[in-house]
């Protein structure tokens, strides 16, 4: 075999051997960066679902993205403030909490509270509550209601939705890994391209990775 063949197959096999590597290794790293991405996203889809059930408290029904911003920034947020307890005499003479609180035995003030301070501890910044990590992507907020029925009767209970797909934080990496991730999922009920908390077909706040 004459030099410039020999030169010709080295040349092939590292291009064979290339090919394999990269194809081990980009799903790997795909895998990876995906994993410490939504480990940031999943915690951001969290808070989303805390305030969400906090702005429900107070106004009987979840927010869309613009509500629960101007909440957090302007509005108000209550607790209870206790004093004293009902004692086993009150039970004994029959006495609710209610009752006893009507009576004055005991004491139950609802104390308002701005919703940024009680709220928003932990350095989070409002402004950038649903941003996709630094993608210009946006988390989507959908709300609505579902009938239940209780009892004889049937109401409307609100229901909200937060979610990003894929393309949000992975368009970026390879394409072929993120069309092979979304095919698998297209097999399995009710699943989501992404991540997703809350539900408009349910009533929980729980996100789907839980």
């Amino acid at each position: 075999m004459n030099k410039a063949l020999m030169g010709l197959v080295a040349v092939v096999v590292l291009a064979l051997g290339y090919v394999t590597v990269k194809s081990i290794l980009d799903p790997v790293q795909f895998d990876k960066q995906q994993e410490l991405r939504e480990a940031v996203l999943q915690k951001q889809l969290k808070k989303i679902a805390t305030y969400q059930e906090e702005y429900n408290k107070v106004h009987g029904k979840f927010a869309t993205a613009e509500e629960l911003t101007e909440f957090l920034n302007n509005g108000k947020v209550y607790y209870v403030r206790s004093e004293g307890e009902i004692t086993e005499s009150m039970r004994e003479q029959g006495l609710t909490v209610e009752q006893a609180v009507a009576k004055g035995l005991i004491k139950r003030d609802t104390v308002w509270v701005s919703a940024k301070d009680s709220l928003i501890k932990d350095g989070t910044d409002i402004a950038t509550l649903f941003d996709v990590l630094s993608t210009g992507n946006k988390i989507e907020v959908e709300v609505g209601n579902l009938k239940q029925e209780v009892g004889k009767d049937t109401i409307n209970v609100s229901v909200f939705e937060a979610r990003i797909p894929f393309e949000s934080y992975l368009s970026d990496l390879d394409k072929g890994r993120l069309v092979q991730k979304k095919e698998a999922l297209k097999s399995k009920a009710k699943s989501y391209p992404g991540l997703r908390i809350g539900s408009l077909e349910e009533v929980r706040t729980t996100g789907n990775w839980e």
